[in-house]
């Protein structure tokens, strides 16, 4: 975060998880001068808050682009500006991670709290044995 700045991390991060953590930091030192970025990036948060939580929707993403589009074009300062720019690049190069997380309910780094292990597949057993042979 910052200018010149590098984050390293590895597959046991989650990256929906870190565009959350950014867009909270960014939330946090607003002034809330202009609503774009007073109320905007408090929408956005809750949104990925609800997808971090299991709870995410199909059109989340497409709305989180559009509201980070609005906030970089609308909002009066440089923090506003850029806040939405780390979900933004989350969803340009680690889309898969929002889309197992909103459509197969799954982190893919397991550090979610919602949930950790992959979905498991129900099987449904067909029962085999006659029904005059059963105890």
């Amino acid at each position: 975060m910052g200018s010149g700045g590098m984050v390293v991390m590895d597959e046991n991060t989650c990256m929906v998880d870190v565009a959350r953590f950014f867009l909270s930091f960014t939330q946090a030192e607003s002034c809330g001068k202009c609503v774009p970025c007073r109320i905007g990036t408090k929408r956005m948060l809750e949104i990925l808050t609800r997808i971090t939580q299991g709870q995410g929707q199909e059109g989340d993403v497409e709305l989180l682009q559009e509201m980070a589009k609005i906030i970089k074009d609308t909002s009066l300062c440089g923090l506003g500006q850029t806040s939405p720019n780390p979900v933004l690049s989350t969803i340009n190069y680690f889309r898969d991670e929002y889309d197992a997380h909103i459509r197969e309910k799954w982190c893919p780094a397991s550090t979610c709290e919602a949930w950790s292990l992959p979905p498991v597949k129900t099987l449904v057993l067909c029962d085999v044995m006659p029904s005059d042979t059963r105890p």
